[in-house]
């Protein structure tokens, strides 16, 4: 979510340890709870403030969605989000800034980026310690999770072990995935609802027709086939947490290298991760991007 953005039901109970944050679970209460798991991919919509509600999603190792939902609230609810649902082998798409280390402008990794995907309305926003003055929600939350085992890398190998995380960028992932004119222009903004409401579906529709790719993804029953004008938002951001656990499997299932991924920048001055070939070829879903 690179725009300014709670829970129906709590996840954890208490909030005692770890700076306010649910303490994790013993190595052999995690192992227990792991068990017959073999990865877990967790994509997070992150709400700049967590004033505003986040979107959350997990996949397994077929690429189901086990979870998803758009309710998610402060830090501590989307720690314990992630922690519901980690495994001995599990992979984070984030979608927010995890490394802010500029006092003011863009990112290296966001200039380069924008001069890629600029022609495809897919630039990201400046991320700055103007706007992060702690590094942002992304960082503390990774901060927190690295008591349990979650790292960032960019050297990632194929189906490699391990608990990872990566900042993620849904509009130029979608654009690559599916050779994309333009991105699905199914944010609101000003933009009448016919059109908006057609483009969800078509990024929905989208998503469905990677049931048959390498990895897969099956929606199911957890993603509404149809969005509605009221609470919108939360449909947006149910699909963008879908998109980022599907790249949190892509990267896993492929590693980091060219010429599957793009990593844009590093773990100095901050990095994007996104997927760099189509997966799919379909001209019902490429369209022809027309909505504005």
């Amino acid at each position: 979510m690179r725009t300014s953005r709670r829970s129906g039901s709590r996840l954890f109970g208490t909030k005692a340890t770890y700076g306010g944050f649910a303490a994790p679970p013993s190595a052999a209460a995690a192992a227990a709870k792991g068990e017959g798991r073999i990865a877990r991919f967790i994509g997070l919509d992150l709400a700049w403030s967590t004033r505003n509600p986040s979107g959350g999603a997990v996949l397994d190792e077929n690429g189901r969605v086990l979870e998803a939902r758009a309710d998610l609230g402060d830090d501590a609810d989307v720690v314990a989000f992630v922690r519901a649902h980690l495994a001995e082998t599990a992979v984070l798409g984030i979608d927010m800034p995890t490394i802010v280390p500029n006092e003011t402008g863009m990112r290296p990794c966001e200039r380069e980026l924008a001069r890629d995907f600029r022609t495809y309305h897919a630039a990201p926003h400046p991320s700055n310690r103007q706007r992060f003055p702690d590094g942002g929600r992304a960082r503390r939350m990774l901060d927190v999770l690295a008591a349990d085992g979650v790292r960032e890398r960019l050297d990632l190998a194929p189906r490699a072990a391990g608990r990872h995380a990566f900042e993620v960028f849904p509009h130029p992932s979608l654009v690559r995935l599916f050779a994309l004119p333009a991105i699905f222009r199914y944010k609101k903004k000003a933009r009448p609802w016919p059109g908006v409401l057609a483009e969800w579906a078509r990024y929905r529709a989208a998503l469905a027709g990677l049931a048959g790719a390498d990895p897969p993804l099956v929606l199911g029953p957890a993603v509404p086939a149809v969005a509605k004008t009221r609470g919108y938002k939360r449909f947006d951001d149910l699909l963008d947490a879908v998109t980022c656990a599907y790249v949190a499997s892509f990267l896993w299932r492929w590693g980091c290298a060219p010429p599957h991924t793009r990593v844009y920048g590093d773990l100095v001055h901050g990095y994007i991760a996104i997927p760099d070939r189509p997966v799919v070829g379909d001209e019902a879903i490429r369209g022809n991007g027309s909505y504005e």
